[in-house]
């Protein structure tokens, strides 16, 4: 059972993918576990995945060369953000609408999912956006994603993105006090006031946005236009065939839209597995850590199933997934480690039958132009500061976390970021909070992830 399990020991659903953080981080600060980077000859699996993948490597090396979890690595199907803006089509061709482009036109795309019956049913039960809920962080499905309609690229799966860090242009910001985070949530505040979201959006329990995602209480009539998620699965299996990606709308004409940039993070992990520093028989650990990442059988069955029933090996680099796999009862159990395997699967693996991956990469095709202008300017996976800087990097994180995060909420839920000394007033709380000190700590280990990647 790998760090992840004990952390968090919710039953994860497969293409649903859920990012803790920084494993190496704290297995460098809290040095429990074996340096493994020593001992990579013992594993000839580990360093032909290392080879082929060498982001891999980079995103659990220390500073100082050390490397105390292996990660893992879904394939190329699972590179995908997960992070994406779904609107029904259904509704758009039955109002005789066209996919919005701008925030202009998406509130008038709203205003008439609100007042036009798209669903039909004679009932006022739309909801234009299901807004997700906002805590203390940033993160999986947030509203603020709509800073990729301002021209911010996100990286919401897991990055220095999630405490307000962007790049332009090569240098490291913090959006939390931009002048783009300010239109987005005033656009947010306009959803909420004009009726497009629920007025509780901002405090209804999760479940609760989960549950307005597939529709009616019988599943067959959606009552949903628009919702970030991660496929069109979550509209339940009666509606999500009316559901489809589409790119952000640009907040203004004229702003080039971007996207969520977590692709790698899709499909990289950095906590695979990890050997106790004072583990006995450490020559026969690695033997089977070796042959847990042998990149084909061993690592297919620890994802998938054991052959037979949940996989079939079609060919020496083709296998078949079971569909059972993808469709299991909310009291099922998942018959393999699913997305906590510690293992690897080759660019050159071709597996079939993987439904999630390919609703995943099908709704992620829709931004690859946006993602291909971003060039340079992402946190890549290899980011991995100083134990003393993460530290730093953290403390500061939450206190201006802390500060901001109601704030934003009260500007979503009742307005006032359009008064410029009410906004002035917050940017200029935050700033003494740590913001500059992060940005520059960022801007070190930004530089020194791309070294990694170029070297």
């Amino acid at each position: 059972m790998d760090a992840a399990e004990v952390r968090d020991p919710v039953r994860r659903q497969p293409g649903r993918r859920h990012h803790p953080r920084h494993h190496p981080a704290d297995a460098q600060k809290y040095q429990f576990f074996e340096d493994l980077s020593d001992d990579l000859d013992k594993m000839p699996n580990v360093e032909a995945f290392f080879k082929e993948q060498p982001m891999a490597k980079g995103m659990v090396t220390t500073p100082d060369g050390k490397i105390y979890t292996l990660p893992r690595y879904s394939g190329k199907n699972y590179k995908t953000s997960g992070q994406h803006l779904f609107i029904n089509k259904t509704w758009l061709d039955k109002l005789g609408l066209q996919v919005p482009k701008t925030w202009d036109e998406l509130f008038k795309v709203m205003d008439a999912f609100k007042t036009q019956d798209p669903n039909g049913n004679g009932q006022a039960d739309e909801i234009p956006y299901a807004m997700r809920n906002m805590g203390s962080d940033i993160g999986w499905w947030s509203p603020l994603l709509f800073l990729n309609s301002t021209g911010i690229s996100t990286q919401f799966n897991n990055s220095p993105s999630r405490f307000g860090a962007y790049v332009e242009n090569g240098k490291v910001k913090n959006y939390l006090v931009s002048d783009q985070l300010r239109e987005t949530v005033e656009f947010l505040h306009t959803m909420i006031e004009k009726g497009y979201s629920p007025k509780d959006s901002l405090t209804q329990d999760s479940s609760k946005y989960y549950a307005s995602l597939t529709g009616s209480s019988d599943g067959k009539t959606a009552t949903v236009g628009l919702a970030i998620t991660n496929e069109p699965n979550a509209f339940g299996a009666d509606l999500r065939d009316q559901y489809e990606a589409i790119e952000w709308p640009a907040s203004a004409d004229g702003v080039t839209a971007a996207a969520d940039h977590s692709q790698d993070e899709g499909a990289f992990e950095d906590y695979g597995v990890a050997v106790s520093a004072d583990a006995p028989n450490k020559d026969a650990i690695y033997k089977l850590i070796n042959a847990m990442y042998d990149g084909k059988d061993n690592s297919i069955q620890q994802r998938f199933g054991a052959f037979g029933e949940w996989v079939t090996k079609d060919g020496d680099d083709t296998y078949t997934v079971n569909s059972k796999f993808f469709n299991l009862g909310a009291n099922d159990k998942s018959p393999a480690f699913a997305d906590r395997f510690a293992g690897w699967i080759p660019d050159s693996v071709t597996i079939k039958g993987d439904e999630a991956a390919a609703r995943l990469k099908k709704a992620d095709d829709v931004y690859a132009k946006a993602l291909e202008a971003v060039g340079k300017d992402y946190f890549p996976i290899t980011l991995l500061p100083s134990d003393a800087d993460s530290t730093t990097l953290s403390n500061n994180s939450a206190t201006y976390l802390t500060a901001a995060m109601p704030q934003i909420a009260k500007f979503i839920q009742n307005g006032g970021a359009d008064d410029d000394a009410t906004w002035d007033a917050y940017v200029k709380g935050l700033q003494p909070l740590g913001l500059d000190e992060n940005n520059q700590l960022w801007q070190k280990w930004y530089e020194d992830a791309w070294k990694k990647i170029d070297e």
